[in-house]
């Protein structure tokens, strides 16, 4: 009974959330989430124009572009090639996960932009979907799938986020963006919840490269779950728990579907990226560019690196990593790459910075030690960095990283990141974020927004 009980309440919870975001409209969401979102959008557009640039994507988009195909949604990547919707979703977000470099959402593991917008970038350009209403789209999906992570908690997680949730923002986006009615919205989610993937969390650590493709394989079945609710083959509220509670073992709660539901917003809880790695370690190389910026420190001469930090980022403790995946997602690299190349960057996390011996000799010292302290937000993903020379011991501490909701990036830095990883591609995707409330172009056709960011 306490099952059934359990299930009914998410039935009522994913249809009130449903109802809601079917009837909200741009003007509906308040003008500082509508330009979060914006930021969202040409970050994560970045973070695809990034990836597409690694040989792997290159191989992949080949392999795609020799097939027959329609010519409907743009490939982020050197001559921005167009194919069918369903392909350019699945190629945009291998690119969008691949350097480590797209948003999250800091309040639980879900990096809720790149798990929405494969999937509503391939359909909004499709079908020639104004800008406000890929906004508004990008908005909502990201409020219903974040709620839905929200709502179940992992005492140790096993399956990576990638694999649980980015079906749900696919199918979410999609459905708002076509403007389904809220049974259609609610069928989508629950029958995305369905096609989760059993995404090993380890392999993250392990740098098993196919983790890069799990909110690929989300953004196809999401556009999927979409067409067939449409058609009424869905799934319903219990087979969040299903899922989540009963076969992956959360702790279910239904409330953080609806709680605090138009005045909270999950946008607003996002951060950015500056370092081309897991969130978990960005404390720690923002310590060691402290420590480089002070001067005297040479890299050669280190004799053993401490690092106090929070429980997420202890288990990311390999040593040896074998591909630039396992650099990004080992706390030893996360400290030496930094500490060689001078930067958080995609340099640090490079096939040249994996394999360069002063890196592995460095990487060898690292020992990993519990914060000693309060880990309460937003101070909860803190390092201390003590590193030991034959001069001494010098030491440096960040308590929140650079682009954590505290610590927002201001709009010149992300602009120059932006333009960093994609101004040779989309030379104009920067101006987005300096274009102010998006309500104002919001009846611009989103493929002729598309064409004016490429000059």
């Amino acid at each position: 009974m306490a099952i059934m009980k359990n299930s009914s309440e998410f039935d009522a919870a994913l249809h009130a959330l449903a109802e809601w975001a079917a009837d909200c409209g741009l003007a509906g969401i308040p003008e500082s989430a509508r330009r979060r979102t914006v930021l969202v959008l040409a970050d994560d557009l970045a973070a695809m124009a990034a990836g597409a640039c690694e040989p792997e994507l290159a191989a992949y988009r080949q392999r795609v572009l020799s097939r027959p195909h329609i010519e409907e949604s743009t490939l982020f990547a050197a001559g921005l090639p167009r194919v069918d919707r369903l392909q350019a979703a699945s190629v945009n977000a291998v690119a969008g996960t691949w350097c480590e470099l797209d948003e999250g959402f800091r309040r639980t593991i879900c990096h809720a932009g790149i798990y929405v917008l494969p999937a509503l970038l391939a359909e909004a350009e499709a079908t020639g979907a104004s800008y406000g209403e890929l906004v508004r789209a990008l908005a909502l999906a990201y409020e219903c799938v974040t709620r839905v992570a929200l709502a179940f908690r992992f005492a140790r997680p096993t399956v990576h986020a990638h694999a649980c949730w980015s079906a749900i923002g696919a199918a979410a986006g999609v459905a708002l963006l076509r403007r389904e009615h809220a049974d259609v919205l609610a069928g989508a989610m629950a029958a995305a919840a369905t096609t989760a993937s059993l995404g090993p969390r380890p392999h993250l650590v392990q740098g098993v490269l196919v983790r890069n493709g799990w909110a690929a394989a989300g953004a196809v079945n999401g556009m999927q779950c979409a067409d067939w609710s449409a058609c009424g083959i869905r799934g319903v509220g219990g087979s969040l728990p299903a899922v989540y509670r009963d076969i992956l073992g959360g702790q279910a709660d239904s409330s953080a579907l609806t709680a605090a539901l138009g005045e909270v917003w999950s946008v607003e809880s996002g951060y950015q990226k500056l370092y081309a790695c897991c969130q978990h370690g960005h404390a720690a190389v923002e310590a060691v560019l402290e420590l480089l910026a002070g001067g005297g420190l040479d890299a050669q001469a280190v004799l053993a690196i401490d690092v106090y930090t929070h429980p997420l980022a202890l288990t990311l403790d390999n040593a040896d990593p074998l591909t630039t995946l396992g650099a990004r997602f080992s706390m030893p690299h996360m400290v030496a790459g930094p500490l060689v190349y001078g930067t958080g960057g995609m340099a640090a996390f490079s096939s040249a910075a994996l394999t360069d011996p002063r890196v592995q000799r460095l990487r060898r010292v690292v020992r990993l030690h519990p914060w000693q302290g309060p880990l309460e937000p937003p101070f909860d993903r803190p390092a201390r960095v003590v590193v030991h020379t034959p001069a001494g011991r010098l030491q440096a501490e960040c308590l929140s990283a650079i682009g954590s909701p505290d610590r927002p990036l201001d709009l010149s830095t992300l602009a120059a990141k932006i333009g960093e990883l994609a101004g040779g591609l989309l030379p104009g995707l920067a101006s987005l974020i300096d274009a102010g409330d998006p309500a104002g172009d919001a009846a611009r056709p989103w493929p002729d927004m598309l064409a004016s960011l490429r000059t």
